[in-house]
């Protein structure tokens, strides 16, 4: 498989090999944001856990028998399977037969591709115009799928101990071998659930600080920081003019949104954070398209 004969499909998957960092709900709510412009957009679990599709209040399709892994591996319709939500996104749902499947998937010729070949390319080929996967939590088979399947990912990453070198450990085994082989993009490295001020020295500032010197070219504009400032903030003999903001804002609206099973457009419009979901759909579009 050379990068050649690969094209990335019209989508990005949101994606960490760790789980608790916000993926399902940036996925929603970026999915949202797709839909609400008026594009046809599925939001594909892939998470064994089916922490999205029993949070959003499908529990029966998690655990009924009809599966993604029948449309994966087996090359059933993967349009039968889709829900119609309330709020206007087409879910595919996790199964608890996922766990099965990534077994079953060691064991396929070209299994790294079976995503792409048998679920994401007949949707948009059936009309759907962007796939937004909620990838699995952990390095396998359904992991490496969901990269390849659409060659864009958005990484989230929350300030504790370790954000930073769960993001080389993921770009070293894992985003770098498919990017050579393949062909991938990495959309953002977006900070999420960012609460404290960057005026005092606390994990917060540690990982946006972090991010913006190591990895500026991949913060999206709303986490972007010049280190200049950050240096500023650190000299007493000098003051600027506010202290930023970046990155995805821990908002009680959020949370609750996701609690309830629904984007936080649909829980309160006036959220802060929409803009930002706002900025990651935009990123979607444009380098789908380019």
């Amino acid at each position: 498989m050379s990068a050649d004969e690969f094209e990335g499909l019209p989508g990005a998957a949101v994606s960490l090999l760790k789980g608790g960092v916000g993926k399902s709900t940036i996925a929603l709510n970026i999915a949202d944001r797709l839909a609400a412009r008026g594009h046809e957009t599925v939001l594909l679990d892939l998470d064994k856990d089916g922490h999205m599709t029993t949070q959003l209040g499908y529990d029966d399709a998690y655990d009924r028998d009809a599966n993604l892994g029948d449309a994966l591996i087996d090359g059933e319709d993967p349009e039968d399977l889709l829900i119609e939500t309330d709020f206007g996104v087409h879910l595919l749902p996790s199964s608890n037969e996922l766990e099965n499947v990534e077994t079953r998937l060691k064991d396929e010729r070209f299994a790294d591709v079976k995503l792409r070949r048998n679920v994401v390319d007949p949707l948009i080929q059936n009309g759907y115009d962007y796939v937004i996967i909620d990838a699995a939590g952990g390095r396998g088979k359904l992991s490496d799928n969901a990269l390849i399947a659409v060659q864009r990912v958005i990484i989230p990453l929350i300030p504790r101990a370790g954000s930073i070198n769960g993001l080389n450990k993921m770009i070293e085994r894992q985003i770098s071998p498919i990017r050579q082989n393949i062909g991938l993009d990495i959309l953002a490295v977006t900070p999420n659930m960012i609460r404290e001020t960057m005026g005092q020295h606390n994990e917060h500032r540690t990982l946006v600080e972090n991010l913006n010197r190591e990895f500026g070219s991949f913060v999206p504009e709303y986490a972007r920081v010049d280190p200049e400032i950050f240096d500023a903030l650190d000299d007493s003999g000098r003051t600027i003019d506010s202290i930023p903001k970046p990155g995805i804002r821990e908002r009680t609206a959020i949370s609750r949104a996701f609690k309830q099973g629904m984007p936080v457009s649909e829980f309160d419009e006036d959220c802060d954070q929409i803009p930002n979901f706002d900025h990651l759909a935009d990123l979607v579009e444009e380098h789908s398209h380019a």
